[in-house]
């Protein structure tokens, strides 16, 4: 498959303290496949799309919310990475992409944040693949920690269906009739959470475009309340592979603190989609 990894160095070096530290030792895993040729890294810039994007996807009062942060560049950077990759994508470019970022985005909410989120990357992506004419659009989402900003901002939106994977006892955002489901599987090990992806997958979806919100803090040396081994996201990867055969396919990191961690797990997955 075609494929874009998008990195840029303020990743490493200006991200949200708890996540920075996972990203170049993330990123240095992957020379030896970018080096046989078989990535192509971007780098992403900020443009006024991007500054666009973030007026039409978030209040002025988060905006300049976050502006009084240290963060409020690298997590604009970071939603332009995706917001790039997404448009390269949906234009044959590439068939596969993975994104760096400095900050997450799936708990930015339109006029809240927190957990380490600052702007939702995803959200503003799919707003940017509306406009190229990209209507029917899968979000699935991994990270234990539930994505309530993208919901808040996506709510409205019945023709994107949104699938979180999660330990959020709290999580109150289900509703089928706008397609957003979420499956509550705390403390889950490979065997249970690979199951519960069977489960959804098997279903007959309508979409054009996958997004896949990945967290490696779901790994069992990590911060987040599931059990998963570098083996279990591998063998995720492979089924998300499987059921998007022939669509656009974006990853899109989230949480995850760990080096070790990130080092291992970004590569296994990166390797299943880069190899036929």
């Amino acid at each position: 498959m075609k494929t874009g990894v998008y990195y840029h160095p303020d990743f490493a070096d200006k991200g949200f303290t708890t996540l920075q530290h996972r990203v170049k030792p993330g990123f240095d895993a992957l020379q030896g496949l970018i080096r046989a040729g078989k990535i192509e890294v971007f780098t992403p810039v900020i443009n006024q799309q991007a500054e666009e994007l973030l007026r039409q996807t978030h209040h002025d009062d988060l905006i300049n919310r976050v502006k009084a942060t240290p963060y409020h560049e690298v997590a604009l950077l970071s939603a332009a990475g995706v917001i790039q990759a997404a448009e390269k994508l949906s234009q044959g470019e590439l068939e596969f992409a993975f994104c760096f970022v400095g900050s997450a985005g799936h708990h930015a909410g339109y006029n809240y944040t927190w957990g380490f989120c600052y702007y939702n990357d995803v959200a503003m992506a799919v707003k940017r693949l509306q406009v190229l004419g990209v209507e029917k659009i899968m979000i699935i989402d991994v990270d234990p920690h539930s994505g309530d900003g993208t919901r808040d901002i996506l709510a409205n939106e019945t023709s994107i269906i949104h699938i979180n994977f999660h330990a959020d006892e709290e999580y109150n955002y289900a509703d089928h009739k706008r397609q957003n489901y979420g499956i509550f599987i705390d403390g889950a090990d490979d065997r249970t959470f690979l199951a519960a992806v069977d489960e959804y997958l098997e279903q007959d979806w309508d979409y054009e475009f996958l997004i896949v919100i990945f967290a490696h803090d779901g790994h069992g040396q990590d911060y987040g309340d599931f059990y998963l081994s570098t083996r279990g996201y591998q063998e995720f990867a492979k089924k998300i592979k499987a059921f998007a055969t022939g669509k656009p396919i974006l990853f899109v990191l989230s949480g995850g603190s760990n080096p070790q961690v990130a080092a291992e797990v970004i590569p296994v997955v990166i390797e299943v989609f880069v190899h036929n």
